[in-house]
């Protein structure tokens, strides 16, 4: 996971909403004191919408940041509307990430695809 090309964290996207296109998961951050500050000075500088900001418990919650891009292992990014995040940093932050097509669903988590469909065929 990157913002603004720097690389700030990773994410298992343990749930998933298949037939709405989208994936949610914690973030493990890397080196990151405050991921409050980071977001709300991203949001800041770059004129994204904060839904929710919380200053005294460093709460924060995002619609889609375009700067926040996340990629496979084999280095491939993953498409759809993007990421938004919500979370504290006296807790956890989480990504949910939309917009992800049903073929991408299917190709690249077939897990959670198999598991909403069940041994269908689509």
């Amino acid at each position: 996971m990157y913002l603004d090309a720097t690389k700030i964290g990773t994410t298992r996207f343990e749930y998933a909403d298949v037939p709405m296109g989208v994936l949610n998961g914690k973030i493990n951050f890397l080196n990151i004191e405050s991921p409050y500050a980071l977001f709300r000075n991203h949001c800041k500088r770059h004129k994204v919408q904060i839904n929710e900001d919380e200053p005294m418990y460093k709460f924060i919650d995002t619609i889609v940041i375009h700067q926040l891009k996340v990629y496979f292992e084999n280095g491939i990014e993953l498409t759809g509307w993007g990421a938004a995040i919500t979370g504290m940093d006296s807790e956890e932050y989480e990504i949910q990430f939309g917009g992800i097509s049903p073929e991408l669903m299917q190709r690249e988590f077939k897990h959670y695809y198999d598991e909403y469909f069940g041994n269908e065929t689509h």
